[in-house]
């Protein structure tokens, strides 16, 4: 026993024929170790009530263990309003943080008044994870800016050079929607989306829809979107102008699930039925798509993996190794809407 009786690392290696640093990095979820020598390690903790010490682990590695999460948010956007995407995207890291040995320290930011990056600096975290709006340029530019000084950081589809970063398979994903609008019959399929965004995943959507559509010999047909508008809206008033200009679509792609429920809405109040008149298909797989009407096909990006390999990698990082920074799979989520 340790002192005042407490059970230590050292006296539950030994009883399992193990090394300390072993039961150290099993109980911190390090995936370097043996699936099944973790969960005994695990198991005989839980028996004997045995916890880490962090102040001691922190003092001996010189570590914080804690992860500072940056969500960019669109400038003067009400947090309320912010894209579930990335709330579902913050429960995952969250999740793999904590099965990690890391704690998570949360910030919302949004302009030059509160952006902050120097957590690793001041001792707050060892790294960093940025997520969030693409169309928050400045906020990029100040993280990007912070990479260049080494700063452990790693991403959640940067478009700057200077960043690491991860993102779904956004090539794979498009290509499975059109795919599945063209087996539905489709031939005029339209792109409902951003055309010139400086976000590579958006940038990745618009392309290989262009491809296809040439590949095919179908007319291209993608509206402009109107600027300074969320995305529903945005959806909404471009499909509106396509209809209006009696344009002939019988498919939509999305960009993304706001963009699609805005263009349900707009084929809705025109009396187009949505499934059948046209078919519409979104991306990211947001819980609300699934409460449309009718519900809204969708290509499901995998979160908990997302979460997962964000997290995998600032650790890698942090370790001065390599970062996986493969793209995070997707599939096609079918339901009412195509």
């Amino acid at each position: 026993m340790g002192k005042e009786g407490r059970i230590t690392a050292h006296q539950i290696a030994a009883m399992l024929g193990v090394s300390q640093p072993t039961v150290s990095r099993a109980l911190r979820g390090d995936k370097k170790v043996n699936e099944e020598t973790r969960a005994r390690i695990v198991k005989l903790a839980n028996e004997l009530n045995y916890s880490v010490d962090h102040n001691a682990l922190r003092l001996r590695t010189q570590q914080t263990y804690s992860i500072a999460l940056v969500i960019l948010c669109r400038k003067g956007e009400n947090k309320a309003n912010i894209n579930p995407f990335y709330l579902s995207l913050l429960g995952c890291i969250a999740a793999s943080a904590s099965e990690r040995g890391y704690n998570l320290i949360i910030s919302f930011q949004d302009s030059p008044g509160n952006f902050f990056a120097n957590y690793t600096g001041s001792r707050q975290a060892d790294g960093l994870i940025v997520i969030g709006s693409g169309q928050n340029v400045e906020g990029w530019k100040f993280f990007g800016n912070y990479a260049k000084h080494k700063t452990p950081m790693i991403c959640w589809g940067a478009s700057m050079q200077d960043l690491i970063s991860i993102k779904s398979d956004n090539v794979q994903g498009t290509r499975l929607a059109i795919e599945h609008l063209l087996a539905k019959g489709c031939r005029n399929i339209g792109y409902i989306g951003p055309m010139n965004s400086e976000q590579p995943q958006f940038q990745d959507r618009i392309n290989t829809y262009m491809s296809m559509i040439a590949e095919k010999g179908l007319p291209v047909i993608c509206p402009p979107l109107p600027e300074n508008a969320v995305r529903e809206q945005q959806g909404y008033e471009a499909v509106s102008g396509l209809i209006h200009d009696g344009m002939m679509f019988d498919g939509l792609f999305c960009a993304n699930d706001f963009i699609a429920l805005g263009a349900m809405r707009a084929l809705e109040e025109n009396g187009i039925a949505v499934g059948k008149d046209v078919r519409v298909v979104g991306f990211d797989g947001i819980a609300t798509g699934g409460y449309a009407q009718p519900p809204l096909t969708t290509i499901e990006q995998d979160y908990i993996r997302a979460g997962e390999m964000l997290v995998e990698a600032l650790i890698r990082i942090l370790r001065r190794e390599e970062p996986d920074t493969t793209p995070v799979p997707v599939r096609l989520l079918e339901r009412g809407s195509a």
